[in-house]
Protein backbone atom coordinates (compact mmCIF):
# COMPACT_ATOMS: atom_id res chain seq x y z
CA UNK A 1 0.00 0.00 0.00
CA UNK A 2 1.48 3.42 -0.94
CA UNK A 3 2.20 6.00 1.73
CA UNK A 4 -0.67 8.48 1.97
CA UNK A 5 -0.01 11.92 3.44
CA UNK A 6 -2.59 14.50 4.41
CA UNK A 7 -0.87 17.58 3.00
CA UNK A 8 1.96 18.70 0.75
CA UNK A 9 3.80 20.00 3.81
CA UNK A 10 3.85 16.52 5.33
CA UNK A 11 5.13 15.12 2.02
CA UNK A 12 8.35 17.12 2.26
CA UNK A 13 10.67 15.65 4.88
CA UNK A 14 13.15 17.73 6.83
CA UNK A 15 16.60 16.18 6.98
CA UNK A 16 18.98 17.24 9.75
CA UNK A 17 22.39 15.62 10.04
CA UNK A 18 23.75 14.57 13.41
CA UNK A 19 27.42 15.57 13.57
CA UNK A 20 29.79 13.87 16.02
CA UNK A 21 31.89 16.19 18.19
CA UNK A 22 34.78 15.26 20.47
CA UNK A 23 33.98 17.99 23.01
CA UNK A 24 30.54 19.57 23.31
CA UNK A 25 31.80 22.82 24.92
CA UNK A 26 34.41 23.25 22.16
CA UNK A 27 31.79 22.60 19.48
CA UNK A 28 29.30 24.99 21.09
CA UNK A 29 31.90 27.77 21.21
CA UNK A 30 32.78 27.22 17.54
CA UNK A 31 29.17 27.28 16.34
CA UNK A 32 28.28 30.32 18.44
CA UNK A 33 31.30 32.13 16.95
CA UNK A 34 29.94 31.15 13.51
CA UNK A 35 26.66 32.93 14.30
CA UNK A 36 24.52 29.98 15.31
CA UNK A 37 22.59 29.34 18.49
CA UNK A 38 23.25 26.05 20.29
CA UNK A 39 20.74 24.44 22.64
CA UNK A 40 21.96 21.53 24.68
CA UNK A 41 19.88 18.62 25.83
CA UNK A 42 22.77 17.58 28.08
CA UNK A 43 26.57 17.32 27.86
CA UNK A 44 26.25 14.73 25.11
CA UNK A 45 23.66 16.15 22.72
CA UNK A 46 22.65 19.50 21.27
CA UNK A 47 20.85 21.30 18.47
CA UNK A 48 22.26 24.02 16.24
CA UNK A 49 19.86 26.80 15.14
CA UNK A 50 20.06 29.90 13.00
CA UNK A 51 17.34 32.56 12.96
CA UNK A 52 15.04 30.26 14.92
CA UNK A 53 15.41 27.34 12.51
CA UNK A 54 16.94 24.05 13.62
CA UNK A 55 19.65 23.05 11.12
CA UNK A 56 21.57 20.11 12.56
CA UNK A 57 22.36 18.20 15.73
CA UNK A 58 25.58 17.52 17.65
CA UNK A 59 26.37 14.31 19.50
CA UNK A 60 29.37 13.79 21.79
CA UNK A 61 31.91 11.24 20.58
CA UNK A 62 34.88 11.53 22.95
CA UNK A 63 37.03 9.08 20.97
CA UNK A 64 36.51 10.93 17.66
CA UNK A 65 39.66 11.58 15.64
CA UNK A 66 39.07 14.90 13.80
CA UNK A 67 41.58 13.94 11.10
CA UNK A 68 39.56 10.83 10.26
CA UNK A 69 36.05 12.23 10.65
CA UNK A 70 34.12 11.76 7.37
CA UNK A 71 30.98 13.63 8.54
CA UNK A 72 29.76 16.56 6.49
CA UNK A 73 26.83 18.92 6.11
CA UNK A 74 25.86 21.09 3.12
CA UNK A 75 24.17 24.39 3.92
CA UNK A 76 22.28 25.94 1.00
CA UNK A 77 21.80 29.70 1.33
CA UNK A 78 21.02 32.53 -1.05
CA UNK A 79 23.57 34.79 0.71
CA UNK A 80 26.72 32.63 0.53
CA UNK A 81 28.92 35.72 0.02
CA UNK A 82 27.63 37.22 3.28
CA UNK A 83 28.25 33.96 5.16
CA UNK A 84 31.80 33.83 3.80
CA UNK A 85 32.56 37.41 4.85
CA UNK A 86 31.04 36.85 8.31
CA UNK A 87 32.98 33.64 8.91
CA UNK A 88 36.22 35.26 7.76
CA UNK A 89 35.54 38.11 10.21
CA UNK A 90 34.90 35.53 12.96
CA UNK A 91 38.35 34.09 12.19
CA UNK A 92 36.99 30.69 11.17
CA UNK A 93 39.20 28.50 8.93
CA UNK A 94 37.23 29.00 5.70
CA UNK A 95 38.33 28.09 2.20
CA UNK A 96 38.16 30.46 -0.74
CA UNK A 97 34.69 31.21 -2.08
CA UNK A 98 34.60 29.77 -5.59
CA UNK A 99 32.25 29.09 -8.48
CA UNK A 100 32.37 25.35 -9.07
CA UNK A 101 31.98 23.50 -12.37
CA UNK A 102 28.98 21.66 -10.92
CA UNK A 103 27.00 24.91 -10.76
CA UNK A 104 27.50 25.98 -7.15
CA UNK A 105 29.19 29.00 -5.57
CA UNK A 106 30.58 27.63 -2.33
CA UNK A 107 33.20 27.45 0.39
CA UNK A 108 34.14 24.97 3.09
CA UNK A 109 35.02 25.14 6.78
CA UNK A 110 35.94 22.36 9.19
CA UNK A 111 34.83 22.52 12.81
CA UNK A 112 37.26 21.49 15.60
CA UNK A 113 35.96 17.89 15.39
CA UNK A 114 36.69 17.64 11.66
CA UNK A 115 33.10 17.98 10.47
CA UNK A 116 33.06 19.51 6.99
CA UNK A 117 30.54 22.30 6.52
CA UNK A 118 30.13 23.30 2.92
CA UNK A 119 28.09 26.46 2.32
CA UNK A 120 26.82 27.29 -1.12
CA UNK A 121 24.24 28.58 -3.54
CA UNK A 122 23.24 27.66 -7.08
CA UNK A 123 24.74 29.83 -9.82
Amino acid sequence: MPLRLRSAREAEPIVQPILPVRDMAEAEAFYVRAGFDVTRYDDGYGWVHRNGRELFHLVAAADLDPDRNPSACYIHTADVDDWHVAWLAADLPVSELENQTWGMREFTVFDPSGNRLRVGTNI
